[in-house]
């Protein structure tokens, strides 16, 4: 047997033996907002839930996900980045505020885990709006049998109010 089939073997099978140990991916769990709990806004305290009295509303706007599959053990350590947008009325002052919002991974209807989180973000003084970017600490999912990265998903939302769910319907912000 000549040297060049074997050596063709090895190289052919060099980047399955390092594939084994963990890889990054470009197809990871798939990184989503839910609807109904992408708009928060919050009313100047001792008012009605009204726009005249909004005092800020935030949105989750994108959620993006990077992760690094490990096929020896079984699973995915993804990286979630999400995207909000705030707005208030035209104000002088500068203000700060946090917001709470969840993260969830489920595959279908199963939920595996819900991580609670605090967003917090500021207005400079004259400014009606904010772009803010948070990142949670990496999410790492043990892959069942049969399962791939992709089959599972990382769901995103702000913690709303019930009051908060129905002035969002109410103000038309989602679609039911």
């Amino acid at each position: 047997m000549s040297a060049r089939p074997v050596r063709f073997a090895v190289i052919l099978a060099a980047p399955a033996l390092l594939l084994g140990c963990s890889s990054q991916i470009t197809i990871c769990p798939v990184a989503a907002i839910l609807s109904d709990t992408a708009t928060m806004t919050a009313f100047k305290p001792g008012t009605t839930p009204d726009p005249s009295n909004e005092l800020y509303t935030v949105q989750m706007v994108n959620a993006e996900t990077s992760c690094t599959y490990n096929r020896r053990e079984g699973s995915t350590s993804s990286d979630l980045t999400l995207s909000f947008h705030a707005t208030r009325p035209p104000s002088a002052l500068a203000a700060t505020y946090s917001v709470p919002y969840f993260v969830v991974v489920n595959e279908n209807a199963k939920l595996y885990d819900k991580k609670n989180y605090t967003l917090q973000f500021s207005f400079a003084p004259g400014a009606v709006s904010a772009d803010i970017k948070q990142s949670p600490r990496d999410v790492t999912i043990k892959i069942a049998n049969g399962k791939l990265p992709w089959n599972y998903q990382l769901l995103s939302g702000l913690q709303v109010t019930p009051e908060q769910m129905a002035y969002n319907k109410k103000m038309g912000r989602y679609l039911p």
